[in-house]
């Protein structure tokens, strides 16, 4: 099929075109209405007792420690393998989510080989507002807590003498993730020639289809008909 064949197909099935260009602009306005996203990147650092993060040698990168943050992490996840990309610092929203929440222990590797330089807990967060990451922000640290002191009470019962967990004040800072206006325009962009692929696409599949019924219905009609002579068939 050369491209005319294509052109003549497009202009006579030129409803189908539109149809799917009103269909992803439909699409379009409605993924933009949803505006941005919010999202946050909170750490939890555990230290030894009576160790600040501020100390040098607080415990934060002995393996005994990172080992308990890490059964911290797969308790609150409940068992389920945490997904892990390319970068460590690969943020969460840019794997397409829109809502949801990533409990993992600090990885500084990839996809390929974890590195865990610390007993860190990070709690990735995005939401549709501002109002709902807060308050899963809120209910994980309470849960981080509560796990953590959980998993002490019997072998350590005095407080004091507890591995203790440090929230980075800088990290509970919530963000919006807006596109940039020429990230915008470079998405509608691509969803009209997408749509337009497709529409074409659409558009001359219906058209060979109709053609090749209206070609054998022809033929038919342009057989001859059998005559009967006597009762006799010819």
């Amino acid at each position: 099929m050369t491209v005319r064949d294509i052109a003549h197909a497009s202009f006579r099935r030129w409803y189908v075109l539109v149809l799917v260009l009103a269909a992803m602009a439909f699409l379009a306005l409605t993924l933009y209405r949803d505006g941005g996203t919010f999202t946050t990147r909170t750490a939890v650092t555990f230290t030894l007792p009576a160790t600040t993060t501020l100390m040098a040698n607080n415990g934060s990168n002995d393996s005994s420690v990172i080992a308990f943050a890490g059964a911290i992490a797969s308790e609150i996840n409940r068992g389920k393998p945490v997904a892990n990309y390319s970068s460590a610092d690969a943020p969460y929203y840019g794997a397409g989510v829109r809502e949801g929440v990533l409990v993992s222990l600090r990885n500084e590797g990839n996809q390929w080989m974890a590195i865990f330089p610390s007993a860190t807990i990070e709690i990735q967060i995005v939401g549709p507002t501002r109002e709902w990451v807060e308050a899963r922000q809120q209910q994980l640290l309470s849960q981080i807590a509560e796990v953590a002191g959980a998993q002490q009470s019997l072998a350590v019962p005095s407080s004091e003498n507890r591995i203790t967990g440090t929230v980075e004040p800088t990290s509970t800072r919530i963000d919006e993730i807006v596109p940039s206006r020429s990230s915008e325009i470079f998405a509608f962009g691509a969803l009209a020639l997408a749509a337009s692929i497709l529409g074409i696409g659409a558009a001359v599949a219906l058209d060979l289809v109709i053609r090749r019924y209206s070609a054998a219905g022809r033929r038919e009609r342009s057989q001859p008909s059998p005559t009967t002579r006597g009762g006799i068939t010819a």
